[in-house]
């Protein structure tokens, strides 16, 4: 209950929509999740790829969250995820991993830090465009 009163002149108060803060944040987030589609399709060999083929989705509801409708979305969507799979693939990740004699499992563990990172950009980057954005 406290801490609800404490926020309460904070929530108070009416946001602001700021668009260039927000431009800035969807070029992070576009970026972060860009990257992490590429390392999903050169990790392809290792992992398989359902996640790559799954993940697009993010992509979409990036571009639905800055104003493109469901379909033009899922087009645009679409042609990132070749641009970022053929970019993945000639990235040179999977020959630097094999260069190095890494093992399937440490494959897979590069793979997945290599990805999450980037997750992880996107998600806090998505999250503070929606707020400069003022979307709760």
């Amino acid at each position: 209950m406290l801490v609800f009163l404490l926020a309460a002149p904070a929530m108070a108060e009416e946001c602001k929509p700021d668009i260039k803060a927000a431009d800035g944040y969807f070029s992070e987030a576009f970026a972060a999740i860009y990257n992490h589609q590429g390392f999903a399709w050169a990790c392809a060999p290792y992992i398989g790829d359902d996640l790559a083929k799954s993940s697009i989705v993010h992509i979409e509801g990036l571009l639905e969250a800055c104003g493109a409708g469901r379909n033009e979305a899922i087009i645009q969507a679409d042609k990132v995820n070749a641009k970022a799979k053929d970019a993945g693939e000639s990235s040179g990740t999977i020959q630097k991993m094999e260069a190095i004699n890494a093992t399937r499992q440490e494959a897979m563990i590069a793979c997945s830090q290599l990805m999450d990172e980037e997750f992880q950009k996107f998600r806090v980057a998505r999250a503070k465009m929606l707020k400069a954005e003022c979307v709760e």
